[in-house]
């Protein structure tokens, strides 16, 4: 057996399934067990080199050789996850496992009949091998491992930077921000899922788990951005209500709606789907409560008005009765409509209300004029507040019920000379 073996090339070696291999008087045993027995299912052989006598020495400590006993060998092995050192011995194999994270320099020397792998790791410990045949092809290979596995734990990091940074921005109510991080922390840990990939599906096995961790820490991230964003439209969308802008109040709702489902889309342990569910449907009663709203508070103000007494306070409760239909049949216009109330049914009460604007207005107006005694003069003040009450009324009716636009023959006659003068002529401009 070649003491450097490009295994990517070659056949396997029968070390990796018997102990004892073939030699210049029989059968001589290397190892206590296989050396196939010392790796894992989850790495991938790509160079195995070997010496019998030098073994492996570290720096470490007092500086002491692992060396093979007797004829036993001293193997190391490239994985596609680490550097394995095995050496034979009577007592048992001894290993020792040099992972690529941990590896921060790798060098090659060579001589006239033997090459050394000289190792270091990060805490400065330097492990050395040396064999005939030329270990130089193995230096670039575990080299090139190195530093993608440190590009990769680079990207790792930066990942659950950014994604902590993420869930700093959420805490203090920076959406925009907390996506911009969670999109960072995607990028980054997916360069570092290709990064190690390249050295086979093995590679990314061994590192999974902390992926996965970083992962549902993205997700989680994610699917709290999205509740988060859904939250803060539920809040315009209340505001939006209360202050009688409906479709303003409705986009927000849908967009409340929206975020909770993609917050649904995002696999990831918290905020438990129950909990976005709920929030969900509460969301889409209000918006249901909602598209009844304009015309319920409308019917409220017409009521309010038919239960008044007074015509003044009538005409004020029939003016805003008035506005709130207005607002209910303009909803939507020039779109599907999604607010309750169809448009002929709207545009009806409109007309009958604004009848009914004038007529209290007119009322109010003869009731001001005659100072509430029919056998006397109105004060002066009370006379430009009819005046005023009968340039509503005028207003009204040219613009929504012309044929309305003089007192209708049938009402009452004003015995105060003062009225009929004021309610004849137009109010000054």
């Amino acid at each position: 057996m070649e003491n450097v073996i490009d295994l990517q090339s070659s056949d396997r070696p029968e070390i990796f399934d018997r102990a004892d291999t073939d030699g210049l008087f029989g059968r001589t045993r290397r190892l206590q067990q296989p050396l196939g027995q010392h790796v894992p299912t989850t790495e991938t052989p790509r160079y195995l080199a070997y010496n019998d006598r030098a073994g492996v020495t570290t720096a470490q400590g007092d500086g002491e050789a692992l060396t093979p006993a007797g004829d036993y060998r001293a193997f190391l092995l490239a994985t596609t996850v680490q550097v394995r050192f095995v050496v034979g011995d009577d007592t048992g194999d001894r290993t020792v496992s040099l992972p690529y994270e941990d590896i921060v320099a790798v060098d090659c020397t060579s001589g006239l009949r033997t090459s050394t792998l000289e190792i270091v790791t990060v805490g400065e410990d330097r492990w050395v091998f040396e064999c005939k045949g030329d270990l130089a092809p193995v230096q670039r290979f575990v080299d090139e491992a190195t530093q993608r596995w440190t590009r990769m734990l680079t990207e790792c990091d930066r990942a659950e930077s950014q994604v902590e940074a993420a869930a700093n921005a959420l805490e203090a109510g920076n959406i925009d921000t907390a996506a911009a991080r969670i999109a960072s922390a995607q990028e980054a840990l997916g360069s570092g899922r290709r990064r190690v990939e390249t050295l086979g599906e093995e590679t990314a096995a061994a590192i999974d788990d902390r992926l996965q961790r970083v992962q549902t820490r993205i997700d989680t991230c994610q699917r709290r951005r999205h509740v988060k964003a859904a939250e803060k439209h539920r809040d315009v969308a209340r505001r939006a209500w209360e202050s009688q802008e409906y479709e303003s109040a409705a986009d927000a709702y849908a967009q409340a709606t929206d975020e909770y489902d993609r917050a649904l889309a995002v696999t990831a342990p918290q905020p438990s789907a129950a909990t976005i569910k709920s929030a969900r449907n509460a969301v889409e009663d209000e918006y249901t409560e909602l598209l009844s709203a304009p015309v319920d508070v409308a019917q409220v103000a017409a009521s309010a008005a038919r239960a008044a007494t007074d015509p003044a306070e009538r005409a004020s409760h029939w003016e805003d009765a008035l506005d709130r239909y207005r607002t209910a049949y303009e909803l939507d216009w020039g779109r599907e409509r999604r607010f309750d109330g169809d448009r002929a049914s709207l545009r009806q009460a409109l007309a009958d209300i604004a009848v009914e604007v004038v007529d209290a207005h007119r009322e109010a107006g003869r009731q001001r004029a005659v100072g509430g005694a029919p056998d006397r003069a109105a004060p002066a003040a009370e006379c430009e507040d009819a005046e005023a009450h009968f340039e509503r009324a005028r207003e009204v009716a040219a613009e929504l019920v012309p044929d309305r636009r003089d007192p209708s023959a049938d009402e009452p006659a004003v015995t105060s000379e003062e009225l009929a003068g004021i309610e004849a002529v137009p109010k000054s401009r």
